[in-house]
Protein backbone atom coordinates (compact mmCIF):
# COMPACT_ATOMS: atom_id res chain seq x y z
CA UNK A 1 0.00 0.00 0.00
CA UNK A 2 0.89 3.61 -0.82
CA UNK A 3 1.81 6.23 1.29
CA UNK A 4 -1.06 7.82 -0.89
CA UNK A 5 -3.02 5.37 -0.20
CA UNK A 6 -2.91 5.07 3.73
CA UNK A 7 -3.43 9.15 3.62
CA UNK A 8 -6.42 8.78 1.30
CA UNK A 9 -8.08 5.98 3.09
CA UNK A 10 -7.20 7.21 6.78
CA UNK A 11 -9.51 10.94 6.09
CA UNK A 12 -12.28 8.58 4.60
CA UNK A 13 -12.18 6.64 7.71
CA UNK A 14 -12.18 9.51 9.86
CA UNK A 15 -15.52 10.52 8.00
CA UNK A 16 -17.06 7.04 9.30
CA UNK A 17 -18.81 6.90 13.16
CA UNK A 18 -15.91 6.27 15.45
CA UNK A 19 -15.26 6.59 19.28
CA UNK A 20 -13.14 9.27 20.54
CA UNK A 21 -10.59 6.52 20.82
CA UNK A 22 -10.58 5.11 17.69
CA UNK A 23 -10.76 8.63 16.17
CA UNK A 24 -7.50 9.71 17.93
CA UNK A 25 -5.65 6.48 16.98
CA UNK A 26 -6.83 7.28 13.09
CA UNK A 27 -5.76 10.61 13.36
CA UNK A 28 -2.71 9.84 14.78
CA UNK A 29 -1.84 7.86 11.38
CA UNK A 30 -3.17 10.44 9.31
CA UNK A 31 -0.83 12.98 10.67
CA UNK A 32 1.89 10.55 10.85
CA UNK A 33 1.38 9.27 7.32
CA UNK A 34 1.88 12.92 6.59
CA UNK A 35 5.08 13.68 8.05
CA UNK A 36 6.36 10.13 6.86
CA UNK A 37 5.39 11.48 3.62
CA UNK A 38 7.14 14.71 3.76
CA UNK A 39 10.39 12.47 5.30
CA UNK A 40 9.92 10.92 1.76
CA UNK A 41 10.46 13.82 0.04
CA UNK A 42 13.53 14.40 1.75
CA UNK A 43 15.02 11.72 0.19
CA UNK A 44 14.22 13.20 -2.83
CA UNK A 45 14.86 16.92 -2.58
CA UNK A 46 18.24 15.62 -1.65
CA UNK A 47 19.07 14.41 -5.38
CA UNK A 48 17.70 18.14 -6.35
CA UNK A 49 20.25 19.56 -3.85
CA UNK A 50 23.20 17.97 -5.20
CA UNK A 51 22.65 18.34 -8.79
CA UNK A 52 21.54 21.87 -8.33
CA UNK A 53 18.18 21.37 -9.73
CA UNK A 54 16.49 22.31 -6.38
CA UNK A 55 14.67 25.84 -7.04
CA UNK A 56 12.55 27.67 -4.58
CA UNK A 57 8.77 28.46 -5.06
CA UNK A 58 8.41 32.26 -3.88
CA UNK A 59 5.11 33.37 -3.43
CA UNK A 60 2.55 35.14 -0.96
CA UNK A 61 1.64 32.85 2.33
CA UNK A 62 0.22 32.65 5.15
CA UNK A 63 3.28 32.88 7.95
CA UNK A 64 1.15 31.94 10.89
CA UNK A 65 -0.86 28.69 8.96
CA UNK A 66 2.52 27.27 8.50
CA UNK A 67 3.25 27.19 12.07
CA UNK A 68 -0.65 25.90 12.99
CA UNK A 69 0.22 23.11 10.49
CA UNK A 70 3.82 22.37 11.32
CA UNK A 71 1.90 21.75 15.22
CA UNK A 72 -1.20 19.56 13.69
CA UNK A 73 1.75 17.31 12.53
CA UNK A 74 3.72 17.24 15.62
CA UNK A 75 1.25 17.29 18.36
CA UNK A 76 -0.63 14.22 18.03
CA UNK A 77 3.37 12.25 17.64
CA UNK A 78 4.59 13.95 20.78
CA UNK A 79 1.16 12.90 22.77
CA UNK A 80 2.15 9.38 22.64
CA UNK A 81 4.82 9.61 24.35
CA UNK A 82 3.33 12.29 27.04
CA UNK A 83 5.37 15.13 24.92
CA UNK A 84 3.49 18.26 25.76
CA UNK A 85 4.44 20.70 22.31
CA UNK A 86 3.36 24.68 22.39
CA UNK A 87 4.45 27.54 19.92
CA UNK A 88 4.91 31.21 20.61
CA UNK A 89 4.46 33.95 17.57
CA UNK A 90 5.74 37.28 18.66
CA UNK A 91 3.08 39.48 18.45
CA UNK A 92 4.66 41.34 15.50
CA UNK A 93 5.34 38.50 12.94
CA UNK A 94 3.32 38.96 10.31
CA UNK A 95 0.77 37.19 8.79
CA UNK A 96 1.78 37.53 5.22
CA UNK A 97 4.92 36.65 3.71
CA UNK A 98 7.10 35.88 0.53
CA UNK A 99 9.17 33.08 0.10
CA UNK A 100 9.17 29.09 -0.64
CA UNK A 101 6.45 28.13 1.84
CA UNK A 102 6.87 23.96 1.48
CA UNK A 103 10.80 24.61 2.26
CA UNK A 104 10.28 26.67 5.40
CA UNK A 105 7.39 24.27 6.54
CA UNK A 106 9.67 21.04 5.91
CA UNK A 107 12.15 22.48 7.61
CA UNK A 108 10.13 23.52 10.67
CA UNK A 109 9.31 19.65 10.32
CA UNK A 110 12.32 17.96 9.99
CA UNK A 111 13.78 20.23 13.27
CA UNK A 112 10.28 19.59 15.62
CA UNK A 113 9.90 15.93 14.13
CA UNK A 114 14.09 15.33 15.50
CA UNK A 115 13.21 16.95 18.97
CA UNK A 116 10.23 14.37 19.45
CA UNK A 117 12.18 11.55 18.64
CA UNK A 118 15.03 12.43 21.00
CA UNK A 119 12.46 13.34 23.75
CA UNK A 120 11.85 11.15 26.42
CA UNK A 121 9.43 13.00 28.92
CA UNK A 122 9.42 16.93 29.15
CA UNK A 123 8.29 19.78 26.23
CA UNK A 124 8.88 20.80 23.28
CA UNK A 125 8.76 24.63 22.13
CA UNK A 126 8.43 26.38 19.03
CA UNK A 127 8.95 30.41 19.15
CA UNK A 128 8.99 32.33 16.15
CA UNK A 129 10.15 36.42 15.93
CA UNK A 130 11.53 38.94 13.72
CA UNK A 131 15.24 39.75 13.88
CA UNK A 132 15.61 43.51 14.76
CA UNK A 133 17.66 45.29 12.43
CA UNK A 134 19.99 46.42 15.27
CA UNK A 135 20.52 42.47 16.47
CA UNK A 136 21.60 41.45 12.58
CA UNK A 137 25.49 41.88 13.02
CA UNK A 138 25.34 39.91 15.75
CA UNK A 139 24.82 36.71 13.64
CA UNK A 140 27.02 37.59 11.05
CA UNK A 141 29.08 34.47 9.99
CA UNK A 142 31.62 34.03 6.82
CA UNK A 143 28.72 32.56 5.09
CA UNK A 144 25.78 34.48 6.17
CA UNK A 145 25.75 38.52 5.75
CA UNK A 146 22.21 39.96 7.15
CA UNK A 147 21.55 43.20 5.71
CA UNK A 148 18.64 45.09 7.01
CA UNK A 149 16.01 46.30 4.20
CA UNK A 150 12.23 47.38 3.74
CA UNK A 151 11.40 44.99 1.21
CA UNK A 152 12.83 41.76 3.12
CA UNK A 153 13.13 40.81 6.71
CA UNK A 154 14.72 37.75 9.10
CA UNK A 155 12.49 35.06 10.17
CA UNK A 156 13.92 33.65 13.18
CA UNK A 157 12.43 30.00 14.25
CA UNK A 158 13.66 28.42 17.45
CA UNK A 159 12.90 24.89 18.68
CA UNK A 160 13.57 24.36 22.30
CA UNK A 161 13.22 20.65 23.39
CA UNK A 162 14.29 18.99 27.16
CA UNK A 163 15.50 15.71 24.85
CA UNK A 164 19.10 13.94 25.72
CA UNK A 165 21.23 16.52 23.98
CA UNK A 166 24.00 16.41 22.00
CA UNK A 167 27.92 15.45 22.84
CA UNK A 168 30.04 17.72 21.87
CA UNK A 169 32.12 15.40 19.88
CA UNK A 170 28.75 14.86 17.53
CA UNK A 171 27.55 18.68 17.47
CA UNK A 172 29.52 19.51 14.23
CA UNK A 173 28.60 16.84 12.42
CA UNK A 174 24.92 17.17 12.97
CA UNK A 175 24.53 18.70 9.96
CA UNK A 176 25.94 16.22 7.46
CA UNK A 177 23.95 13.77 6.02
CA UNK A 178 24.55 10.07 6.66
CA UNK A 179 26.95 10.88 9.63
CA UNK A 180 27.34 8.67 13.03
CA UNK A 181 28.14 9.51 16.35
CA UNK A 182 31.59 9.02 17.62
CA UNK A 183 30.29 8.82 21.21
CA UNK A 184 27.79 5.73 21.11
CA UNK A 185 24.75 8.66 22.02
CA UNK A 186 21.21 8.69 19.80
CA UNK A 187 20.87 12.09 19.15
CA UNK A 188 21.09 13.97 16.37
CA UNK A 189 23.32 11.94 14.14
CA UNK A 190 21.17 8.56 14.27
CA UNK A 191 18.42 8.12 12.11
CA UNK A 192 18.50 8.39 8.22
CA UNK A 193 20.58 11.17 9.07
CA UNK A 194 18.79 12.96 6.30
CA UNK A 195 16.81 15.66 7.89
CA UNK A 196 18.86 18.19 9.59
CA UNK A 197 21.29 17.80 6.25
CA UNK A 198 18.51 19.28 4.25
CA UNK A 199 17.32 21.74 6.61
CA UNK A 200 21.12 23.26 6.46
CA UNK A 201 20.54 23.16 2.50
CA UNK A 202 17.13 24.29 2.52
CA UNK A 203 18.34 27.35 5.37
CA UNK A 204 20.68 28.26 3.15
CA UNK A 205 18.63 28.47 -0.42
CA UNK A 206 16.82 30.71 1.68
CA UNK A 207 19.26 33.22 2.37
CA UNK A 208 19.73 32.00 5.87
CA UNK A 209 21.48 30.28 8.99
CA UNK A 210 21.14 27.45 11.11
CA UNK A 211 22.84 25.90 14.16
CA UNK A 212 22.35 24.64 17.41
CA UNK A 213 23.09 25.19 21.03
CA UNK A 214 23.56 22.69 23.45
CA UNK A 215 22.61 22.75 27.03
CA UNK A 216 24.98 19.80 27.27
CA UNK A 217 24.07 15.57 27.14
CA UNK A 218 20.91 14.86 28.95
CA UNK A 219 19.91 18.41 28.89
CA UNK A 220 18.51 18.93 25.72
CA UNK A 221 19.22 21.71 22.80
CA UNK A 222 18.06 24.37 20.78
CA UNK A 223 17.93 24.54 17.14
CA UNK A 224 17.53 27.55 15.81
CA UNK A 225 17.49 28.93 12.19
CA UNK A 226 16.92 32.28 10.56
CA UNK A 227 15.35 33.04 7.07
CA UNK A 228 15.02 35.84 4.37
CA UNK A 229 11.28 36.53 3.86
CA UNK A 230 9.61 39.52 1.50
CA UNK A 231 7.87 41.49 2.87
CA UNK A 232 3.84 41.70 1.72
CA UNK A 233 2.66 44.56 -0.60
CA UNK A 234 -0.53 46.03 1.02
CA UNK A 235 -1.45 47.03 -2.55
CA UNK A 236 -1.24 43.85 -3.79
CA UNK A 237 -5.46 42.16 -3.51
CA UNK A 238 -4.04 38.81 -3.75
CA UNK A 239 -1.93 39.21 -0.63
CA UNK A 240 -4.68 40.98 1.30
CA UNK A 241 -6.55 38.17 0.78
CA UNK A 242 -4.54 36.06 2.30
CA UNK A 243 -4.08 38.22 5.51
CA UNK A 244 -7.50 38.11 5.86
CA UNK A 245 -7.80 34.38 6.02
CA UNK A 246 -5.23 34.68 8.92
CA UNK A 247 -7.66 36.85 11.06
Amino acid sequence: MTMNAIIALSSLLLETELTPEQRLMVETVLKSSNLLATLINDVLDLSKLEDGSLELEIKAFNLHTVFKEVMGFIKPIASIKRISVSVMLAPDLPLCAIGDEKRLMQTILNISGNAVKFTKEGHITLVASIMKADSLREFRTPEFHPTASDEHFYLKVQVKDTGCGVSPQDLPHVFTKFAHPQSGGNRGVNGSGLGLAICKRFVSLMGGHIWIDNEGTGRGCTATFVIKLGVCDNTNTYQQQLIMKCI
